[in-house]
């Protein structure tokens, strides 16, 4: 796949619609001095009719969350959530205005409700200046890796991109306003969605250097060892490995790591230690039967390089979990 500058619009579903074909984004963007930021990650799935934005907003030591929800539309997201790309993979605006609860929700969630009585108001800006990593091709080769053995975790075929850089604007939870800055990074793919069979895997999308270095390991444990795929993105370029590996400790799961390191083999040769300053699990049912990222916004070191990461632990809740879930998930009355 080679990136174009439609790619950065939603995008319509093919004819016939493949089974579990969804588009998703995701944004993440965090101060590590001051945390302040935000995650959103948005699920348009025209399969079902439905679109929805789980979004939780941080401003001034307050925190407030819900899960915005909608009818899918081709040409737009969720009420309440506006994406405006100024420039493809350099300006980018988002904005959001809604009613969340005060977190953390049961389970420790983010999004576990529809709503709540906090008013929240995003008016941010996005700038890069960094080239877009590719992961198509990249997660291709892992699906067929993973295919090849039916004990293995498995996932669906999608196009992907990911990109980090700078933000500045206004953010609002309750009476507490703040104008910040920082770095984010975000995600965007659309295709077909199933993570399954005993899903594992981890995304540890990384800004550093002032939003001037963006990397990412994703990889999936196997009995056969962890299958995977890392990049770099600087000012020389993109560049790939295949090997790479995560640790959080003390263990990974759902709001249980404190400190996570993550290797990138040859051709990009970085280690990454993250420090968890906010745990932002995440409830993602239209990925899969229980499916929950557990997201550590962290502070971020490679070498001399400081920024954040989003140490992500990717798996499946019990089912006594996932009916706490789909209970708060209900609208009142």
């Amino acid at each position: 796949m080679s990136l174009r500058g439609r790619d950065e619009d939603l995008h319509h579903p093919p004819v016939p619609l493949p089974t579990n074909w969804q588009e998703n984004l995701f944004f993440i963007l965090w101060n590590t001095d001051t945390r302040d930021g935000l995650m959103m990650h948005v699920q348009r799935v025209p399969g079902r009719g439905v679109q929805e934005a789980r979004i939780v907003v941080c401003a001034g030591g307050e925190s407030a969350s819900a899960t915005l929800t909608g009818p899918y539309r081709i040409d737009a997201l969720v009420d309440g959530i506006e994406v405006d790309i100024s420039e493809p993979f350099r300006e980018i605006s988002l904005q959001a205005t809604f009613h969340g609860s005060r977190d953390p929700g049961p389970l420790g969630f983010i999004a576990a409700f529809p709503s709540g009585d906090v008013p929240v108001v995003v008016d941010v800006g996005l700038s890069s200046t960094l080239e877009p990593v590719d992961f198509a091709d990249g997660l291709a080769t892992l699906v067929e890796r993973l295919r090849a053995d039916a004990s293995s975790p498995q996932m669906g075929d999608q196009a992907h991109y990911e990109q980090g850089g700078t933000w500045s604007g206004r953010i609002r939870v309750g009476d507490r306003e703040v104008r910040g800055a920082g770095l984010f990074v975000r995600d965007h793919s659309w295709g077909v969605r199933h993570e399954h069979n005993d899903f594992r895997a981890f995304w540890t999308a990384t800004c550093l250097a002032d939003g001037n270095v963006f990397c990412n390991a994703i990889g999936m444990p196997t009995t056969n060892g962890t299958v995977g795929i890392g990049a770099v993105s600087d000012r020389r370029g993109v560049r790939f490995t295949t090997q790479v590996a995560a640790t959080f400790s003390p263990l990974p799961g759902l709001c249980t790591y404190e400190t996570s390191e993550v290797v990138y083999g040859p051709e990009v040769d970085l280690v990454v230690h993250g420090t968890t300053q906010q745990h932002w699990p995440l409830y993602l049912p239209y990925s899969g039967h229980g499916r929950f990222d557990n997201n550590a916004i962290s502070s971020a070191r490679a070498g001399d390089l400081h920024g954040f990461s989003v140490m992500e632990w990717a798996t499946t809740l019990s089912s006594d979990q996932v009916v706490v879930l789909d209970r708060a998930a209900e609208p009142l009355g």
